[in-house]
């Protein structure tokens, strides 16, 4: 009998958690939320922005091909390259200007969930004889928010 009345406080006592426990556990995952939260933010916000440097790669090709066809162009335009662009989700505009030895590409974003959308300068620099060109990507957003090749 005594044997019967320990098997009995043990499965009374193992009933589930306590209000104490839950409200512990509920904190910690609300934590964990606030945290992976944030993140996600940030690298929804720096995935959107890095679209604008893959479709830049298709204007830096128009650059240097439209600078090798005609070596008298001084004067940098959208127009005098032949380059159209239609805004898509995330980029706003596409403005091309300087010249040959050192072409500008401004990029305006928008809609990517920074505050406020951050504006893409690639810059070229015409490295000689060869015709290569090195481009440099700076922005006025903030380092967590573009792709670390255009920190400031």
């Amino acid at each position: 009998m005594k044997k019967l009345i320990v098997n009995l406080k043990m499965h009374t006592a193992s009933r589930g958690l306590t209000l104490i426990e839950l409200i512990i556990v509920l904190t910690m995952i609300s934590i964990i939320l606030t945290i992976a939260t944030s993140s996600y933010s940030t690298y929804s916000i720096r995935t959107k922005i890095g679209e604008s440097l893959f479709i830049a790669a298709s204007v830096k090709h128009a650059i240097v091909d439209a600078c090798q066809a005609d070596t008298t162009l001084t004067h940098l335009s959208n127009q005098a390259i032949g380059y159209r662009f239609k805004p898509t989700e995330y980029i706003f505009n596409i403005k091309i200007s300087g010249d040959c030895d050192a072409p500008i590409i401004t990029l305006s974003t928008q809609a990517t969930g920074a505050q406020p959308d951050p504006v893409l300068t690639i810059t070229g620099d015409s490295t000689g004889d060869t015709g290569e060109m090195t481009w440099l990507c700076v922005s006025d957003g903030l380092n967590s928010h573009v792709p670390e090749i255009c920190w400031s």
